[in-house]
C-alpha cells in the first residue's frame, strides 16, 4: 500500500521531475519555474503517493485569497495532477484527493478550484460553475471598437518598469479578483504559467490616459519558433471598459495578430458595455469548483453583501445536508439543493437549476456573486 502524505522539501525535485515527464516536451520549460508555488518548499502544501519511498503520484496544491468586494474567500487551487504510468490504475489519485479535502477543510478554506473536469473530480462534487463571455476581436471588430471609443484620448504602449504600482492599483479596483501584491503581479506575469503549457508567451500592453496607466492587458501570443496550441487570448486585464476595449483593438496591429479572444466574467458590466459591438459566446468559467463547507462560504461572503445588499443577506441561512447537498432558507423561501444546483445558484450558470427558478428569482439580490476568471495569471 502506498504512503499518502505531504511532499517533503527534500522530495520536491522528484515531484518536478515526475510532473515534467507527464506534462512537458523538449520544447517547453520545466513546470517548476512556471508554477513555483506548486513546488514551493516554503508553502509545503502539495501531496503525493509513495511506493517504497518513491514518488509515483503527485497533486499540486496552492492556497490563495479571492477578494469579492470586502469579502476574502479562503481558496485552494489544485493542478499538476499526474501519476507515473507504472502506478496507474491503483486509485492513488482518489486517495490523495481525499487527503487534500481534509487538508483544505482544516486550513479554513471555503473553495477548491481545479483546472480539470474529469470524473476523478466530478464524482466528488467538483463541478462546472459560472458564466463567462468569450469575445472574438478580429480586424472588423477592432475597427468598430476604435471608432466607438475614439474620444477616450488614450495612448497604447508596452509595459515599462515604472508601471507596477499603477498596475497593482488597477488590479485592486476589480470587484472580484485574486489577491495580489506588487511582486505577486510581476512574478505571475514573468512565470507565464498557463501559456507555458500551450507554447505561447505573455505580452503586456498599457493604455495611458493623462500620463498614467488607465488599463493593462496581459495577452497570450505566439512564441516563435514554437507552434501555439491556441489562438491569442486575454490572460488578465484591469481598468475601465473603454480602455480595455481599445487595448484589445490595438493588440491586433501592435502584436501582429489576426484575432484575440477576450474571456470576460459577466459581472464586469463596464467591460461588457464597451465590447458591445463584438461577437461572443457564453461558456462556464474554466475548470471546476468544490464548496468545502457551504456554511463557511456564506460567512466569508457576508462582508461583500454588507455593502452590496445591506439588510438583505442577514436572513440567509445554509446548512450542509450530506453528500454535498445544501439546505437553504431565505425570507420565506426554503429548498434543499444538490451540489450542482447550489454551485450554479452561488456562481451563476444553468446546470441543475431547472427546478429552482423561483428560488433564483427570490435570491437575485445576493446571487450569483461576482467571481474572477480562473484561467488568468493565477492558473494552476
Amino acid at each position: 500500500m502506498a504512503d499518502i502524505r505531504l511532499v517533503r522539501p527534500n522530495e520536491m525535485a522528484e515531484a518536478v521531475k515526475l510532473s515534467d515527464s507527464i506534462f512537458r516536451d523538449a520544447q517547453q520549460i520545466s513546470m517548476q519555474p512556471a508554477f513555483p508555488d506548486v513546488f514551493s518548499t516554503a508553502l509545503g502544501q502539495s501531496y503525493g503517493a509513495f511506493e517504497d519511498g518513491k514518488l509515483v503520484s503527485f497533486m499540486g496544491l496552492v492556497p490563495v485569497t479571492i477578494r469579492i468586494g470586502k469579502a476574502a474567500l479562503g481558496t485552494y487551487q489544485l493542478g499538476s495532477v499526474g501519476t507515473d504510468p507504472d502506478a496507474r490504475g491503483k486509485g492513488y489519485a482518489s486517495l490523495i484527493l481525499q487527503r487534500i479535502f481534509d487538508h483544505i477543510d482544516k486550513a479554513g478554506a471555503s473553495l477548491l478550484l481545479i483546472s480539470g473536469g474529469r470524473s476523478l473530480y466530478t464524482r466528488v462534487n467538483c463541478l462546472p460553475f459560472g458564466v463567462v463571455r468569450r469575445y472574438t476581436v478580429d480586424a472588423t471588430a477592432a475597427q468598430a471598437l476604435q471608432s466607438r471609443h475614439a474620444s477616450e484620448g488614450m495612448q497604447v504602449r508596452d509595459l515599462e518598469p515604472t508601471d507596477w504600482l499603477y498596475l497593482r492599483e488597477l488590479a485592486g479596483t476589480r470587484v472580484a479578483r485574486f489577491e495580489h501584491s506588487v511582486t505577486d503581479l510581476a512574478n505571475l506575469v514573468h512565470n507565464e504559467a498557463l501559456v507555458s503549457c500551450i507554447k505561447m508567451k505573455h505580452q503586456v500592453l498599457i493604455a495611458e490616459r493623462d500620463g498614467k496607466p488607465a488599463a493593462f492587458l496581459v495577452a497570450a501570443v505566439p512564441n516563435p519558433p514554437l507552434v501555439p496550441k491556441r489562438v491569442p487570448f486575454l490572460i488578465e486585464a484591469a481598468g475601465d471598459g473603454p480602455a480595455i476595449a481599445l487595448l484589445a483593438a490595438h493588440a491586433l496591429k501592435r502584436l501582429e495578430l489576426e484575432q484575440i479572444q477576450l474571456p470576460v466574467s459577466v459581472h464586469e458590466s463596464d467591460w461588457l458595455e464597451a465590447l458591445e459591438p463584438v461577437p461572443y459566446q457564453e461558456e462556464p468559467n474554466q475548470g471546476t469548483v468544490n464548496v468545502v463547507r457551504p456554511e463557511r462560504l456564506i460567512e466569508q461572503l457576508r462582508p461583500f453583501w454588507a455593502e452590496a445588499a445591506p439588510g438583505r443577506h442577514e436572513a440567509l441561512r445554509v446548512q450542509s445536508a450530506g453528500d454535498g447537498r445544501v439546505k437553504l432558507e431565505y425570507d420565506g423561501l426554503s429548498a434543499e439543493l444538490d451540489p450542482q444546483a447550489f454551485i450554479s445558484l452561488v456562481f451563476g450558470g444553468d446546470e441543475g437549476m431547472a427546478e429552482h427558478s423561483e428560488l433564483r428569482s427570490g435570491l437575485k439580490e445576493l446571487f450569483p456573486v461576482p467571481f474572477p476568471f480562473t484561467a488568468g495569471l493565477n492558473y494552476v
